[in-house]
């Protein structure tokens, strides 16, 4: 009986083949000038699809990286500047810079003392250094969906997408004022108890406090 002919196969080659099919796009972490232009280069030169992830100086290259169609994932919004001689508010200005451009971004929250927990004060802050409330808001879901090519499932509120919804008291992007009451994911209804409120409500207890 003839055996069947084997194929030698690349792994490496294989795992990257969606890059040059358009099928998924490459996320490149890189924060200052060169790093950032090396990044477009290779892009540019491989004809796949980018996404800088940090992009502490993309609001020096907000034109280019409009014209190549790369995305930021901006990083670390309440920091200091990533170079000496930059605007001691740099981080906060960058997204309505990107804005202005017309690039497509989405603000993280990569503390590792947060935890997430600051991400929408982070676009409350872009909301206060030149962002519309509508725009900042946007950076932290329809945003995201569309660099992550999940905006037909999630990342707003519409018929047929996962109800993925926080109700809150105050304005979600205020630090003072937000208190979010429910949250749904995929529409069902989630426990917002955590081990911070349970000691809140011990200690309250304990010592008589109204």
């Amino acid at each position: 009986m003839k055996q069947p002919k084997k194929e030698d196969v690349n792994l490496k080659f294989e795992a990257v083949r969606p890059l040059f099919e358009k099928k998924q796009k490459l996320f490149v972490h890189a924060d200052i000038a060169r790093q950032i232009l090396v990044a477009v280069d290779f892009a540019k030169k491989f004809n796949i699809d980018v996404v800088l992830v940090g992009g502490s100086d993309s609001y020096l290259f907000a034109d280019l990286l409009k014209q190549n169609n790369i995305a930021v994932i901006l990083n670390a919004l309440h920091s200091l500047p990533t170079m000496q001689d930059d605007d001691i508010d740099q981080p906060f200005k960058t997204p309505a810079i990107l804005q202005k451009a017309g690039v497509l971004f989405a603000i993280n929250d990569n503390s590792d003392n947060a935890r997430y927990r600051n991400l929408d004060f982070n676009a409350g802050t872009a909301a206060a250094f030149g962002l519309t409330k509508e725009q900042a808001l946007a950076a932290i879901t329809i945003n995201p969906a569309k660099i992550l090519g999940i905006d037909q499932q999630t990342g707003s509120i519409e018929k047929g997408k996962d109800a993925n919804i926080i109700i809150c008291e105050g304005d979600v992007l205020d630090m003072r004022s937000s208190v979010v009451t429910e949250a749904f994911i995929q529409g069902r209804k989630i426990n917002l108890d955590n081990k911070q409120q349970q000691l809140y409500d011990r200690y309250k207890h304990r010592y008589g406090i109204n």
